[in-house]
């Protein structure tokens, strides 16, 4: 039997305020399938909204009513339908507290447990790790940044203290997602930490030899390395700097916001990293939610030790207040957006058989890849078909098993990225670099690692495909970008 609030129609009109934006959000996701398609345009979320919230969510549209075309997946992803339905339940009937012990707790309790367990199979994580279910493995947080400085402080927090006075250090590479470039440059500036800020090569690899040659015994905390690189693509060789740390006894984390759902983020591929970052709205889930993998045990090994028994917000890891997350991170846990992560993590997971491919059924995950490769290649072809390929140059790795599938960062020569973006945004949706810095302007510090030519550099565009994306976006939205590339140059 539902569970009812008591509060009467006064509860009814609060809940309908408070459902309004995922009326939004549900009307959203449904644009982003099938932008440019009107047959799309009124889909809906099967869910308990009110009737006139779900007209409502009929009427929302994206920019250009529609008719832009969304190449911009690295940035964020829409919410997916299957998503955001799991998450609705959550903001209305199972609107309980977790930490409550009666019975409007019992389920927000089993979503965050069922949560945990779908992400570690997202880690493809088996009994032999220990922790299986995530119990002890999985720390929700608000976002990716949080989880990525988490991580950097419970290294830090738990590595013990260098001897003769000296500071403990970091290794990290020069193209790194800002949430842990700047807590590290900060952490250094403030003389807290030495930092060494490994160079990558012309596609944006970091060398292993390199990361061996940094590691200092008995100094070196933490080695951080991103697993896919958010502007260019490029695949890091993170199993084996994972390994090389083991061996070295130094803790290794790595980013994988973009990697979750294009490549395989199962822990024997990764080399049994010790933290791992996943984050929500790059997998199609919501913003505001994340998580970071904490390996059992890696914390009290090599001479460590647990930092803060009693919670980690304490000793100024983490949030100061209630023991949410077994202690680790204090906060009333945001239900709807941890089980619709929940939701993402299996919809990846799933195992499918195609018609047409045979053999044993495939991860979801695999499927999306290989279609997100053949929409990047046919939209590379057709910008350089249209441009000339000696005009077109993609950055990042050629060899498609260096790189993410989905990721196209191509630089288009004597074009200003910057100027075609603005006359194709209501377009085309898509991005000259990282969403994350790209408000400063000039060439992208990614760019500059790589050493990408300034003719090419300045025109550089990000463009990246989701699993929905469909073979006459890319076809539309790459006849939008020739038309105005050939403006910019003068050509007919």
């Amino acid at each position: 039997m539902p569970l009812s609030n008591g509060n009467g129609a006064g509860a009814g009109s609060s809940l309908a305020a408070f459902m309004l934006g995922a009326a939004a959000a549900s009307a959203c996701a449904a644009l982003a399938f099938g932008v440019g398609d009107r047959r799309h345009d009124k889909r809906r979320v099967s869910s308990p909204l009110p009737g006139d919230l779900a007209l409502c969510a009929e009427s929302i549209s994206g920019p250009g009513s529609g008719a832009c075309i969304y190449l911009d997946h690295a940035a964020t992803t829409p919410i997916y339908p299957e998503v955001l339905e799991e998450m609705l339940p959550y903001f209305s009937e199972h609107f309980g507290n977790p930490s409550s012990s009666h019975a409007y707790g019992d389920e927000p309790k089993r979503a965050l447990a069922l949560a945990r367990t779908r992400l570690m199979g997202l880690l493809n994580c088996n009994s032999d790790e220990g922790d299986s279910d995530g119990g002890d493995s999985i720390i929700f947080t608000g976002c990716g940044t949080e989880a990525d400085n988490l991580a950097i402080h419970l290294a830090l927090h738990s590595t013990p203290r260098p001897k003769k006075g000296r500071r403990k250090h970091i290794v990290t590479c020069a193209i790194e997602h800002p949430a842990v470039l700047e807590c590290l440059r900060l952490l250094h500036n403030r003389s807290d930490i030495d930092l060494t800020i490994l160079p990558v090569d012309r596609e944006g690899a970091v060398a292993l030899a390199d990361v061996e040659k940094a590691i200092i015994p008995g100094r070196t905390a933490l080695v951080t390395i991103m697993a896919a690189n958010n502007e260019v693509g490029t695949l890091q060789p993170v199993k084996s700097i994972s390994e090389l740390c083991r061996s070295k006894g130094v803790l290794f984390h790595t980013d994988a916001a973009q990697a979750v759902g294009k490549v395989s983020t199962a822990l024997d591929d990764l080399g049994h990293p010790d933290l791992i970052t996943m984050v929500g709205h790059k997998m199609g889930a919501p913003k505001g939610v994340a998580a970071l993998y904490v390996r059992p045990g890696c914390l009290e090994a090599d001479g460590r030790s647990t930092p803060a028994k009693d919670g980690y917000g304490s000793v100024g890891l983490a949030l100061v207040g209630g023991g949410q997350e077994s202690g680790r991170r204090a906060g009333t846990e945001n239900i709807p957006y941890i089980a619709g992560m929940g939701k993402a993590a299996l919809g990846l997971t799933e195992r499918m058989r195609s018609d047409d491919d045979g053999g044993a059924p495939k991860p979801q995950w695999r499927r999306n890849a290989a279609k997100m490769e053949a929409l990047r290649a046919r939209l590379l072809e057709r910008l350089q078909d249209g441009l000339g390929e000696e005009n077109v140059v993609p950055n990042g790795p050629a060899d498609q098993a260096h790189r993410l599938p989905n990721t196209l960062s191509v630089g288009i020569r004597g074009v200003q990225s910057g100027e075609l973006l603005r006359h194709v945004q209501t377009r085309v949706a898509a991005s000259a670099g990282s969403a994350c810095h790209s408000s400063g302007g000039g060439i992208s510090q990614v760019l500059q690692e790589l050493g990408v030519p300034d003719e090419f550099a300045r025109g550089t565009l990000r463009l990246s495909v989701g699993p929905h994306s469909s073979s006459d976006e890319i076809d539309r939205a790459s006849d939008i970008i020739i038309a105005e590339a050939k403006k910019q140059l003068g050509r007919k």
